[in-house]
């Protein structure tokens, strides 16, 4: 590795769930041994770090899930190289008892706005919807009480709407502990295929700007899962200092790396649906293939030189556990 040349890479991160990658790497030396300095800021907007990353602001977002698609459609040069997440696992938390969202017809459901006030896109409302869509009800089957902008606002909002009883069923991500504790009901959901999670998402010319970027970006990260899949005491270690010094990361937890892909590759569901909630908002999207934003040859080339593979089977068992906790 010693002939990469240094490189100062700036990025986005879309939600603090995805800092414990980004900090593990940090940690753990990783972006050093790839000769990378690495920087983040949050940004709450898809709009706005759209907006940095092409006009060069940053080189990278972690996140971006949505709206690339319709970029891709309108010709700009923007590309995800690797998805170590996949699919999401919300619950549905309702004031009266309900056996499957079915039932929510002619009810009303607390959400976010359907875009910020930057005008991006909402990437968890999107997901209730096609929740909804999944159950067999319309959406304008059920009432949509938009409460928040923000994803700050919504957390605090919907608990409090849902007790006030301004709307009926809201749909949470993450523990749902205090609305249990408040007498309400929690409906599991299956698993919904999404591309979602700390994505690599950048453009064409980003990648040129930089000494072998994709490559580097792409190998940071699979190694990064790989510490955090077999290390699991030194990867507690490091996230219990970034819950310390991050507030908004104080719920993370040491499966919120180790359920990450040791091969970082979209599932093709997890695109279509990402897609399609896309087109549901800029019929541009259509345009082109969903399958034009994803340049996985970085991944591929690593896969096929035996590189993954040989991490895995170098380490051996799981230090400090097994990696489903």
């Amino acid at each position: 590795m010693a002939d990469y040349e240094p490189i100062e890479v700036r990025g986005f991160y879309r939600s603090h769930s995805h800092l414990p990658i980004w900090e593990v790497l940090e940690q753990a030396g990783i972006w050093r041994d790839l000769r990378m300095r690495v920087s983040f800021e949050f940004c709450g907007s898809s709009t706005l770090a759209e907006a940095a990353l092409f006009d060069g602001r940053v080189d990278f977002i972690s996140g971006n899930h949505i709206t690339p698609y319709a970029l891709v459609g309108r010709g700009k040069p923007i590309v995800c190289l690797a998805s170590p997440s996949n699919s999401v696992n919300d619950k549905l938390v309702t004031r009266e008892a309900v056996a499957s969202l079915s039932e929510l017809r002619g009810k009303r459901i607390g959400d976010t706005t359907l875009v910020d006030p930057a005008g991006g896109y909402h990437h968890l409302r999107g997901n209730h919807m096609l929740y909804v869509m999944r159950s067999g009800l319309r959406l304008d089957e059920v009432e949509w009480v938009e409460v928040a902008e923000t994803m700050d606002e919504f957390r605090t909002e919907q608990f409090e709407g849902l007790k006030s009883g301004r709307f009926d069923a809201t749909f949470v991500t993450g523990s749902t502990e205090k609305y249990e504790e408040d007498r309400f009901r929690v409906l599991a959901l299956e698993p919904l295929p999404m591309v979602n999670g700390p994505t690599l998402t950048t453009t064409l010319e980003a990648l040129k700007r930089k000494d072998r970027f994709g490559e580097r970006l792409v190998k940071a990260m699979v190694k990064g899962i790989h510490f955090a899949r077999t290390h699991r005491e030194e990867t507690e270690r490091i996230l219990d200092g970034l819950r310390k010094r991050e507030p908004e990361a104080r719920s993370v937890s040491y499966n919120s790396v180790a359920k990450l892909l040791s091969k970082p590759y979209p599932d093709l569901q997890a695109i279509g649906n990402a897609y399609q909630l896309c087109c549901m908002k800029d019929s541009q999207a259509k345009a082109a293939s969903p399958l034009a934003l994803w340049d996985l040859h970085y991944l591929i080339e690593l896969d096929v030189s035996g590189f993954i593979d040989r991490l895995y089977q170098a380490e051996g068992p799981a230090r400090g556990g097994s990696a489903s906790g």
